[in-house]
């Protein structure tokens, strides 16, 4: 009971593998499990901005608050290597991620397997807590994101980049969804939690969107 995030599921009741749509946008939502699960709309984005999981006790604990416990991973590589392997395959212009310290190394050598330059922000979440920036591409970009909230960062980096569509491959609540929404740019995302995901939806629904459900 303490996972509900309010009431926004009541409101958009997404379920597992259903896809929703913003029609003004051309944007589109889907409840999976990335690791088993990829919906082929997430490959018509040239960009990404996705803060996943640090860490197998963050990922696990995503797990459990969406109440599915019997998927746990057992080693943290696991869900990097599907992470990567969807990156891949979306073969976006740009990747953003956003990461802690603990395995900040492995994040970027795999970014460095897929883009020739790998650029690092040390930024906040929270307004107070480390975290770390990475973006892959083919050449660098000159603004610095150093000290910046989380909560900002997606926006700026959008801004930034103006891509034609960005995905994210673990949406939650949405911080990088209503940026796209702000920005009048098309986003494709995929969450584990269909509550999180309601959140999202009903954060951008309150701005002017129209994510409505289900589609065929």
């Amino acid at each position: 009971m303490k996972y509900l995030y309010g009431k926004s599921w009541e409101k958009y009741p997404i379920k597992e593998n259903e896809v929703w749509y913003d029609a003004q946008t051309k944007s589109s939502l889907m409840v999976c499990d990335i690791i088993k699960d990829f919906p082929d709309f997430m490959l018509k984005a040239d960009m990404i901005y996705c803060d996943p999981p640090w860490n197998m006790g963050n990922a696990n604990c995503f797990y459990t608050k969406a109440g599915k416990e019997k998927d746990y991973i057992r080693q943290f590589f696991d869900f990097f290597s599907f992470l990567f392997d969807r990156i891949q395959q979306i073969s976006p212009a740009c990747c953003y991620l956003e990461i802690g310290k603990q395995n900040k190394g492995i994040f970027f050598d795999g970014l460095k397997q897929l883009f020739p330059i790998v650029q690092i922000w040390k930024i906040k979440y929270y307004n107070k807590f480390p975290c770390y920036l990475l973006r892959g591409s083919i050449s660098s970009i000159n603004f610095d994101y150093t000290g910046i909230d989380d909560a900002k960062t997606p926006y700026l980096a959008i801004k930034n980049e103006n891509p034609l569509c960005i995905a994210d491959l673990c949406t939650g609540q949405g911080l990088t969804a209503i940026a796209c929404y702000k920005l009048g740019q098309r986003f494709v995302g995929t969450e584990l939690n269909k509550r999180r995901l309601a959140v999202a939806i009903d954060k951008v629904n309150k701005l002017g969107g129209k994510y409505e459900g289900p589609i065929s």
